[in-house]
């Protein structure tokens, strides 16, 4: 076929510590479960390779290598967290994500891209070991794009994820019910480079 793919692999890493409650991560989960099923990004994500990985302390792959989006919201959809309140394996290891999604990406060919999205910083690892990541990615010439969802607790999350982790670009979701639509339109962007129409 003469069909490109616009990214040829995608990972979604998802915040799963413990900082976001059990409400908000319903619909953090709900968000991407029907993002994944929107037959726009379905589109756009004709040809990529997804697979969705949570981190709390440490990073899980929740959803393996899949070139069906909707598959992959379905698998999804049936996952439900390890973390369900604070606690040592609760708090929040962007590197160690970093990492385990840059590992997953190694000596793949085309385009790859890690998105991430998150309601709080690294609190894991040194600030150090989040930039030995996002330079790792830079020398694999991988995109990190973010999603910062800002709170009364970490009102300058976005600030941190743009100095910090991402190499590509930011959006903001002000709100956890605001989520999926900051999700479609990050997504638009990062895949097509234009927002949704």
């Amino acid at each position: 076929t003469g069909h490109t793919a616009l990214v040829d692999w995608l990972v979604l890493l998802v915040d799963a510590s413990a900082s976001i409650d059990t409400h908000e991560y319903r619909l953090q989960h709900q968000a991407y479960v029907n993002v994944l099923q929107d037959p726009g990004i379905a589109l756009l994500l004709d040809g990529t390779r997804i697979a969705v990985v949570e981190f709390a302390t440490l990073p899980e792959v929740v959803v393996d290598w899949t070139d069906d989006p909707g598959q992959a919201g379905r698998t999804y959809a049936g996952h439900s967290r390890r973390v369900e309140g604070p606690g040592p394996a609760s708090t929040t290891g962007i590197a160690r994500a970093l990492g385990l999604a840059l590992d997953m990406l190694e000596g793949k060919a085309g385009r790859r891209v890690i998105d991430i999205s998150g309601d709080g910083p690294d609190n894991v690892d040194w600030i150090a070991a989040v930039w030995s990541q996002r330079d790792r990615a830079r020398e694999m010439r991988i995109e990190i794009n973010g999603l910062a969802i800002p709170t009364p607790e970490e009102p300058t999350l976005d600030v941190y994820y743009a100095e910090h982790v991402i190499t590509g670009f930011l959006e903001i979701s002000r709100e956890h019910a605001d989520f999926e639509r900051s999700l479609l339109m990050k997504l638009h962007i990062e895949i097509a480079g234009l927002p949704p129409e």
